[in-house]
């Protein structure tokens, strides 16, 4: 099993890429948008069997804010992971989550979970 990367490690890796926003500028939405849908992620990826890395802690921090505080979402991947940081509008770091990439044979198991409880 590899190591688990912190978020600043994942960030220097050599191979990785950034998958939204795909322009520079990054598009804002509110707090309490970003605290539903990770709610959401929360209970598919629980109940999917997904690890998650910080989640619950991005979770907390969006509890605590404003539901109209603008937040921003950067997505980044790596070979072995995906990363997806929130920013505030002053660029500085409010949480992210690290979920580790499933082998071929892993995502075959998941996109059969996902026909069977979600179709």
């Amino acid at each position: 099993m590899r190591r688990q990367p912190s978020g600043t490690r994942l960030l220097k890796r050599s191979d990785l890429i950034r998958i939204v926003p795909s322009g520079e500028e990054s598009i804002f939405s509110p707090a309490g948008e970003f605290l539903r849908v990770y709610r959401i992620r929360q209970a598919t990826t629980t109940e999917a069997g997904t690890v998650t890395y910080g989640l619950s802690s991005l979770l907390s921090v969006l509890e605590n804010l404003q539901p109209t505080d603008p937040l921003a979402v950067t997505v980044f991947a790596t070979d072995g992971w995906f990363g997806s940081f929130c920013s505030d509008q002053a660029d500085r770091l409010v949480g992210f989550v690290l979920v580790q990439r499933r082998s071929p044979k892993d995502e075959q198991e998941r996109l059969e979970w996902f026909r069977q409880n979600l179709t």
